[in-house]
């Protein structure tokens, strides 16, 4: 028994000098605990955390201070070294199935140090523009419509419109951020952050395309599984799971543009004034910063870590795609490929992370997860584009916000750059100065208006939206919901707002 005893401890004494990573002399204590929980606890009990070392002792002598500290610890009755049922709750938590082993814990470290630095989710090499590629769709009253994939329905109000397939979902999503998941002691934040939920005409709450994508996505994929027909436990929980995921979506989204309208210096958005002309800049930007902080809270209690990572990434996007405007306005001139990557950031890339976390919750396969990642993507570039041509052709009623308001900024958007391939020589210097000299606004639109920019504009974004089209076709079953993502898919492209 003396032997059995001695033999465990000098193993539990191996154990516990590997698991030491810090050892600190100078009268400094033992600071790293053990991660093995029957010599953690001995660890914790023992004499050593008490007791100081000098520089000057020799290692040999540690060691042995340590060995008959644990030895006196492993020699009681009571040792928590003996303690079988936390060796059994700690062998299941271990996924060991009851059967002992040891575990190289340097090795274990080594590979959580890979795992942390390791994206869960590959970059987008972002090289996929289609500049050069001709869309599909048929040209209507001299405009480029996109077309309807094979075996996708016509649009039907009652069958597969998106926006009607979707309202169950998503119509009260703003009166739950507003009530439910925003709420703060400070009254003033308060109501700022709630600034675009709980608009009583219906105006703040905008468009609500994310959302829409995010549920209808997800009740595609449900219909994958034959799901639908039924409730269950699993369903609810996924559902529920899925309207969160929209919601977080929308915060953020919301979030950006609080941000979005201080740095614009923008006096209205969505048809009523922009936040920071309601509430001041410093307030505006807490309120972004405070919606941010909610959605990740939220975003945490889903407990899936790659949906955690995709959406977070969105949010260092919107930052990127920022600095790359301001870069822009800087110096006036953007190449198109450049300016389109500058648009994925702002825009593209938080519809694109949503769809496939969809995709994730859903557990999906993996490429039913890449569909829905090109989906959210091309959906956005083209949403994106649309809002870019929509600038030169709408009124402040129809947009919310005042027309020609990227130009009046110094932006060199599409229908600009567009132009700027025939015109370059009298547009680019305009462009560099940010339209600022009398005459460079009319100009741009004579040279954009010449060029074709804003029909270049529109064909682009129908062929990114026949490509989001084809994502989805080619990897969900047919049903009402599927088809409902290809017809929202032609409808941002054929918007006027």
């Amino acid at each position: 028994m003396t032997v059995s005893l001695l033999r465990s401890s000098c193993q539990q004494r191996n154990k516990f000098l590997r698991c030491i990573t810090s050892i600190q002399f100078n009268n400094v204590k033992y600071v790293n605990r053990p991660t093995n929980q029957r010599l953690g606890a001995a660890y914790l009990n023992s004499t050593i955390t008490s007791r100081t070392y000098s520089s000057a002792l020799p290692i040999d002598a540690i060691k042995s201070s340590i060995k008959s500290s644990l030895l006196q610890q492993a020699s009681k009755k009571d040792s928590p070294f003996w303690d079988e049922e936390r060796t059994n709750l700690q062998t299941q938590l271990n996924g060991l199935n009851g059967h002992s082993r040891a575990v190289d814990l340097e090795q274990h470290l080594s590979d959580v140090s890979d795992d942390v630095d390791a994206p869960i989710n590959k970059p987008d090499p972002l090289d996929e523009w289609f500049l050069h590629t001709v869309s599909l769709g048929s040209s209507i009253n001299g405009e480029r419509a996109t077309g309807l994939p094979e075996g996708v329905a016509p649009l039907d109000p009652h069958v597969n419109d998106p926006f009607f397939l979707s309202h169950p979902d998503v119509n009260d999503i703003s009166a739950t951020i507003g009530n439910d998941l925003v709420g703060t002691d400070h009254p003033v934040l308060n109501s700022a952050a709630r600034y675009f939920f709980n608009s009583e005409d219906g105006k703040g709450k905008g468009k609500q395309v994310r959302p829409v994508m995010v549920m209808l996505l997800s009740r595609a994929m449900m219909q994958i599984n034959n799901h639908l027909e039924t409730s269950t436990p699993h369903l609810d929980h996924t559902l529920k799971s899925q309207r969160r995921l929209a919601e977080i979506t929308e915060m953020i989204h919301t979030a950006s543009l609080f941000h979005d309208d201080v740095i614009d210096d923008a006096d209205t958005r969505r048809g009523q004034p922009a936040a920071h002309r309601a509430f001041g800049n410093k307030m505006a930007i807490l309120a972004g910063d405070y919606l941010l902080a909610r959605a990740s809270i939220y975003l945490a209690r889903l407990r899936n870590v790659d949906v955690v990572e995709c959406m977070s990434t969105t949010i260092e996007h919107l930052v990127r795609g920022e600095v790359l405007q301001i870069k822009d306005s800087r110096t006036g001139v953007a190449d198109m490929e450049g300016y389109l990557r500058k648009n994925f950031y702002k825009t593209a890339s938080l519809m694109a992370n949503s769809c496939k976390s969809a995709a994730l919750l859903n557990h999906a396969t993996p490429d039913v997860v890449n569909a829905a990642y090109r989906y959210g993507k091309h959906v956005g570039v083209a949403f994106q584009l649309i809002d870019d041509a929509l600038d030169f052709e709408g009124s402040a009623a129809s947009l919310g916000k005042p027309a020609l308001a990227d130009l009046n900024a110094g932006l060199s958007t599409a229908p600009v750059l567009f132009a700027a391939e025939s015109y370059g020589d009298v547009l680019i210097p305009a462009m560099a100065r940010k339209f600022k000299e009398a005459g460079d606004i009319d100009l741009a639109l004579q040279c954009i208006q010449e060029a074709d920019g804003v029909r270049r504009t529109k064909e682009l974004a129908a062929v990114h939206a026949e490509t989001a089209m084809e994502a989805v076709v080619g990897a969900l079953a047919p049903s009402p919901f599927r088809d409902s993502l290809v017809h929202l898919a032609s409808r941002v492209v054929n918007r006027s707002r």
